[in-house]
């Protein structure tokens, strides 16, 4: 059925807006309480633990979409579930 295919599709889109918007506000508030007043740090180092030999480094401008692909795929079918039932109930379907 391509209405409700098209519903899901738009809920999914808001879901990624909504993270995004979460993840902006989460990055403006590094750039302002740490890059801008202390240092314009150009590498984040990302591991498990201090002593983790898996580390990797990745660039302020990167954190953004790690951010938000692993706040997408950590919560994404769980806020779609909770969307889609909130819509139903709006709608009187359920």
């Amino acid at each position: 059925m391509n209405s409700t295919n098209a519903i899901e599709k738009a809920l999914q889109k808001k879901i990624a807006e909504e993270i995004r918007a979460e993840v902006k506000v989460f990055i403006k508030t590094i750039q302002e309480k740490f890059r801008t007043p202390y240092n314009e740090c150009s590498f984040y180092d990302i591991s498990k633990t201090n002593s983790d030999d898996r580390s990797f480094s990745i660039q302020f401008h990167e954190l953004e979409t790690l951010l938000c692909r692993m706040l997408h795929s950590g919560h994404e079918d769980a806020m779609l579930k909770k969307k889609s039932q909130e819509l139903l109930k709006k709608l009187e379907l359920i």
